[in-house]
């Protein structure tokens, strides 16, 4: 049994061979967050290349992200516990009007895996949602998911109230999704964009030095 058949029977599809998989290597003593990042994470990339490719439509994006998460959470139990200092404080989300939560669910349990303190807010969130949940978190980031082209300019509209509100120091925020890109980013002052959920926790780490 590898990794690599994990990441194949995501890639596929196979809920049951995929869990069966997760099962039989968390038993071998695999490292479980080897298992994350290398198995189920590299079964969720080819997913989206298959996607891009147009082999695979938002049906089979939205299964993959299901089977994805069945067996992240088989393996979180055994993850070791981020003791310790907390990386940073993180509120995700998809903004108003997107109603996708596979790339930022994914997002979110990288970060989780590198120490960060996630708080994932759902889909279909109005700009102030996110602000009302930074202030009360006291969060560092705020990460914003925007599938559509359509909702881009709800990404805009939160940095545009943070700096009304005089909170544009305060917490940095990113943005990512299949439509956005970093030229979009610095258009409208965010402070990074990630292409992958890898990225993600690279521009989060980056950010929290910063900061610092």
């Amino acid at each position: 049994m590898s990794i690599q058949e994990i990441a194949q029977a995501v890639e596929e599809l196979k809920r049951d061979q995929a869990l069966s998989l997760v099962e039989q290597a968390l038993n071998d003593g695999t490292d479980p967050a080897g298992i994350v990042q290398n198995g189920i994470v590299g079964g969720l990339e080819g997913i989206g290349k298959r996607f891009e490719a147009e082999e695979y439509f938002l049906a089979e994006l939205m299964m993959g992200g299901k089977i994805s998460q069945a067996c992240i959470d088989l393996v979180t139990p055994h993850l070791p516990d981020s003791a310790g200092a907390k990386a940073g404080v993180v509120v995700i989300g998809a903004v108003e009007g997107d109603l996708h939560d596979i790339g930022y669910g994914l997002v979110a349990t990288q970060l989780e895996l590198n120490g960060f303190e996630v708080h994932k807010i759902g889909v279909n969130i109005p700009a102030m949602t996110f602000i009302d949940k930074a202030k009360e978190k006291n969060a560092d980031i705020i990460g914003l998911s925007a599938f559509l082209v359509t909702t881009i300019p709800n990404c805009n509209e939160l940095i545009d109230y943070l700096r009304d509100m005089g909170l544009k120091d305060k917490y940095k925020v990113i943005i990512g999704g299949t439509e956005t890109s970093q030229d979009k980013a610095d258009a409208m002052g965010a402070d990074g964009w990630a292409k992958n959920a890898v990225g993600a926790v690279d521009l989060c780490k980056r950010l929290m030095a910063s900061k610092k």
